[in-house]
């Protein structure tokens, strides 16, 4: 709607997931370096915690996009299931051949991921799964089909899997209850909010990236905007966008705090 107004290409404040506008702030680098670390020697499942909207699925979906063997790539959206519903659902995911049924009892569900998880090991390929708001999780899911899951990896040496576990900041405490899983745990990396400069930094490469030529937010706009989002990256985003949107009604040629705080 505003986009012509402000001479845009396209709406700068994304609310999707989307590699190609990934912002590494310094939180987010140390994430990544851990998981790079991590999923690259074989040393057991990352933990990613943050606030809601600080970035976890983007980062996930950045990191897969640049590690193409990481395939398949098994993302859990919904993972408050019971253990058996997710144990069946991550085997549907790692089948090739669809036509292949999914078994009824427990121990042939794994058997067949073990084999699955083979198949893609021989070719060449390392499963990646990553669970999106892990923090959901059942205690019986965490402990009949995530640390199985782990522990066949550990002691099968024909399989190579890769497994990341983000959740809210509350997913590490229910972790550390279990001795079994958190010893596997291999890397924390939480992410925070951006600081002021990394905000700043943020929206400026928003707005380039969506042909901003000259600077759309005064220097007391983006501290505001900093402030009132706490520097969490989806709120960033709507409130930015709606700014801009506020600055077109108001026929504006530049954004002000007033219209962040508004």
């Amino acid at each position: 709607m505003y986009e012509a107004y402000w001479k845009l290409t396209a709406r700068p404040f994304s609310q999707t997931a989307e590699p190609a506008l990934f912002y590494r702030s310094r939180s987010v680098q140390s994430a990544l370096l851990r998981m790079q670390y991590a999923i690259e020697n074989l040393n057991g499942p990352c933990v990613v915690p943050g606030m809601t909207g600080t970035g976890k699925s983007a980062l996930i979906r950045y990191f897969a996009a640049e590690y193409p063997r990481l395939r398949p790539f098994v993302h859990i959206v919904f993972p408050a299931l019971s253990a058996d519903e997710l144990t069946r659902m991550i085997l549907a995911e790692l089948l090739t051949d669809t036509d292949v049924a999914v078994p009824a009892s427990r121990e042939a569900v794994f058997r067949e991921i073990r084999s699955a998880l083979r198949r893609h090991t021989l070719q060449g390929r390392r499963p990646l799964l990553f669970f999106d708001d892990a923090h959901q999780l059942s205690d019986e899911a965490l402990l009949q089909t995530v640390l199985p899951l782990l522990t066949l990896a550990e002691s099968d040496p024909n399989i190579q899997l890769s497994v990341i576990l983000a959740g809210q900041p509350i997913l590490l405490p229910r972790i550390r209850r279990f001795g079994e899983l958190s010893e596997r745990v291999t890397a924390a990396s939480p992410l925070h909010g951006f600081t002021a400069a990394e905000t700043s930094e943020y929206v400026q490469q928003c707005l380039q990236l969506a042909g901003a030529e000259r600077p759309l937010f005064s220097d007391d706009a983006l501290t505001a905007l900093h402030d009132v989002s706490g520097g969490i990256p989806r709120r960033i985003n709507r409130i930015g966008d709606m700014a801009l949107l506020v600055g077109f009604a108001e026929q504006r040629t530049i954004i002000a705090a007033e219209q962040i705080e508004s």
